[in-house]
């Protein structure tokens, strides 16, 4: 069974001595979400990561894999609106925040981030908006590891304020304002750039994706980059193919476990053009 479906005192005690980093028998908000996910944490699922300014697209773009690839899509913003509109106390805690269009702390979001992800180890998820840090980054690489992807929406700040200013008309979202857009353009910019640098000091492959158009325009480029991909993609099969076929002639047998797993995953429907983005669960 799950840790806590059955609690004991002796568990119950357990798992409050690793939330009290500061030992003083009291547990303040970030003790609490360290120690849940030191406690209850699970297998890291794969992650590719959706940056981009506010209104650069990155939620339709996310939906729109979610739907034609089975992604798990996973909005960082939407975990922490989701928590306001609860009446949580982290909600209650990040309201002012969100309002002012500032950085919510690290531990925080990343801790969330972690704990949503728990509910799908080993699936490929979408992170959307995640990082918007260089902080959120450490955090994400030491609790996470090492992203598979990040697509790199970019667009003009001229074109991202139009859009959530449209968005405010549309979705009734309180950091939808002229004020708090300009603020949220500010913070990206600040922290954007040293963030996408250490990403590529780490060896993240990153794809740059042209967002001033529209949404289809969007979604034909990364049609184009996944046709370009398929050639290498379909000679690094050829190879584990050549290999497997070595590996019968040598030992006269071949795993099952591996002819299964592959027959699955080539049973499954997907868009060839972006096979390389489906979950493959």
């Amino acid at each position: 069974s799950s840790i806590g479906e059955h609690p004991n005192e002796k568990t119950i005690q357990r798992i409050f001595q690793e939330a009290d980093l500061t030992q003083d028998g009291k547990l303040d908000l970030i003790e609490f979400l360290n120690g849940a996910d030191k406690v209850l944490g699970g297998s890291p699922a794969r992650i590719v990561l959706v940056v981009g300014g506010p209104g650069s697209g990155k939620g339709i773009l996310c939906q729109r894999l979610r739907n034609q690839c089975g992604i798990v899509h996973l909005s960082s913003g939407d975990m922490l609106r989701e928590e306001v509109t609860l009446g949580t106390p982290l909600g209650k805690e990040v309201a002012q925040i969100m309002e002012r269009g500032e950085l919510v702390s690290s531990a925080v979001i990343t801790t969330l981030v972690r704990r949503r992800m728990r509910n799908h180890p080993g699936a490929r998820v979408l992170l959307d908006g995640f990082p918007r840090s260089l902080d959120n980054a450490h955090d994400l690489m030491k609790l996470c590891g090492k992203p598979e992807l990040a697509l790199h929406l970019q667009c003009d700040d001229t074109v991202m304020l139009e859009r959530i200013l449209h968005r405010a008309t549309t979705e009734n979202r309180s950091d939808d304002n002229i004020q708090t857009a300009l603020q949220r353009l500010r913070t990206f910019h600040k922290s954007h750039k040293p963030t996408m640098d250490w990403l590529r000091e780490q060896q993240v492959p990153i794809v740059n994706l042209d967002c001033s158009g529209t949404p289809e325009n969007v979604w034909n480029q990364l049609l184009a980059i996944g046709r370009l991909m398929r050639p290498a993609a379909q000679h690094s099969n050829y190879q584990e193919e050549e290999e497997g076929y070595e590996e019968v002639n040598h030992h006269g047998f071949q795993n099952e476990s591996a002819i299964d797993e592959s027959e699955a995953v080539n049973s499954a429907p997907q868009n060839d053009d972006i096979s390389f983005l489906a979950s493959n669960k």
